[in-house]
């Protein structure tokens, strides 16, 4: 008689992965994580009544681009929205080049990860923004925006320079709606026409 051994199968959540393949996986979910995120904003925004751009790809200089996830025109001025879905608890101060991210359950000797500073992110992306707008009028106002969508717990500096999907619905619905005029619609369409250029619609 021929006895067979059973060998228990482990369900996918217990395989074991390499280094490589964790670093893979990460990287998915973060981007899947981020096009949640950003199909919130654009969701918010386009239901605003605003004129808006998602996913704006702009000259950065040198022969560079750089893709901004949302634009939008107000008649104070042209606004860049940056979006982030993060989790954990973060730490940092507006002026650091690197925030910190933990997670519940890490020990407590486990170094953060550092995650690169959305507002300076941000702040590259207005000056792209600006360089277009001042071909046009050099005092037109360009304000940075970073969004936060996910579950993550911010220190209160970085309360004070980010909003959440419902503070972003308030100042939307807190700015003015006249329409746009001048050279800030000139701006805006030379933005438009830019990203165009790129091969971006």
């Amino acid at each position: 008689m021929v006895r067979l051994r059973r060998h228990r199968v482990k369900p996918p959540g217990s395989c074991r992965l390499t280094a490589h393949e964790a670093q893979v996986w990460r990287s998915f979910r973060a981007a899947i994580q981020g096009e949640k995120g950003e199909s919130a904003v654009a969701h918010v925004l386009d239901r605003s009544g605003l004129a808006v751009l998602h996913d704006a790809i702009l000259p950065a200089g040198d022969g560079r681009t750089t893709q901004i996830d949302h634009l939008f025109l107000s008649p104070r001025g042209i606004h860049v929205v940056e979006t982030k879905r993060y989790g954990g608890e973060l730490t940092g101060h507006p002026e650091d080049e690197r925030w910190r991210q933990r997670f519940a359950g890490e020990p407590p000797d486990a170094p953060p990860r550092l995650i690169y500073s959305p507002v300076m992110q941000n702040a590259a992306h207005c000056r792209a923004v600006y360089a277009l707008a001042r071909l046009v009028d050099p005092t037109i106002p360009v304000f940075s925006h970073v969004v936060m969508t996910g579950t993550a717990v911010l220190s209160p500096a970085l309360v004070a320079c980010t909003l959440s999907l419902s503070e972003l619905e308030t100042l939307l619905h807190d700015l003015e709606r006249n329409v746009p005029q001048g050279t800030l619609i000139d701006a805006w369409r030379r933005i438009g026409l830019a990203c165009h250029a790129s091969g971006h619609q």
